[in-house]
């Protein structure tokens, strides 16, 4: 029986307190976390997975890991509002660190798309609870999105609608797969020109995911992917939130 894939976002301290020998480590997004505590994890017995936003990852040197000091968890939300309101990316990995994590032989490293990005939708999540401020803010918190009953999703997994002189249009079926072609192709063209290889593994932001985006994904030679809820694909390698595994207390 093949062990469970957890998923896991910025590292906290706790996490260390569970038993991961039981899991397939996967991280979400190039989180400067990730690296931090690499002392605490590379000695896993299974390979470790870092799925990479490409365009989160900026140019500088690699900073100290851990040497017994923990550092304050960052939720999911706290720093996505960083990232797309405020333009801050020191929460991320550098380039000089990723490259550093992909010399070890136990490290995979996969994408996670280009840009991360949200649209409109009126596509409903089965967890129904307020959006974010940080999408909210993504789209100047329009009174639209509460009077029109929309919802805010993956951009790369759902068609989705945009602003165009203050009205809400429809993406044109070309349009969504152009903007999946140019992303991926975006991430792919950064992993091959930043560590020297194409890769073949991609986690779906958001975990949101249907056949189309599958289909195109697989055309640039992914063949493996990773998602929360694989629902009916064979295709999708189910994960579980490590989350879900502790205390929600901070």
């Amino acid at each position: 029986m093949m062990m469970p894939y957890l998923m896991i976002h910025d590292l906290h301290k706790k996490y260390f307190d569970l038993d991961l020998d039981q899991y397939r480590l996967t991280f979400d997004d190039g989180l400067f976390s990730q690296y931090y505590y690499f002392p605490l994890l590379k000695n896993h017995h299974q390979e470790l997975t870092f799925f990479i936003t490409t365009s989160f990852i900026q140019t500088g040197p690699a900073r100290p890991m851990f040497a017994g000091e923990y550092f304050s968890h960052l939720k999911t939300k706290k720093y996505a509002y960083r990232t797309f309101i405020e333009n801050r990316f020191d929460h991320f990995m550098t380039l000089a660190e990723i490259q550093e994590l992909a010399t070890y032989s136990n490290v995979r490293i996969g994408v996670h798309s280009h840009w991360h990005d949200v649209i409109l939708t009126r596509t409903h999540s089965s967890k129904r609870k307020p959006p974010s401020p940080w999408k909210l803010e993504r789209f100047e918190n329009r009174p639209e999105i509460a009077t029109e009953d929309l919802s805010i999703r993956s951009k790369l997994a759902f068609q989705g609608y945009y602003f165009k002189d203050d009205m809400l249009i429809r993406r044109s079926e070309a349009q969504w797969e152009d903007y999946i072609q140019y992303d991926t192709q975006l991430c792919v063209s950064w992993m091959q020109d930043n560590l020297g290889f194409t890769p073949d593994l991609y986690c779906f932001p958001f975990n949101e995911h249907n056949e189309k985006l599958l289909s195109i994904l697989k055309t640039f030679g992914f063949k493996q992917f990773f998602a929360a809820r694989p629902g009916k694909s064979k295709d999708v390698c189910g994960r579980i939130d490590i989350d879900s595994l502790v205390d929600d207390e901070t």
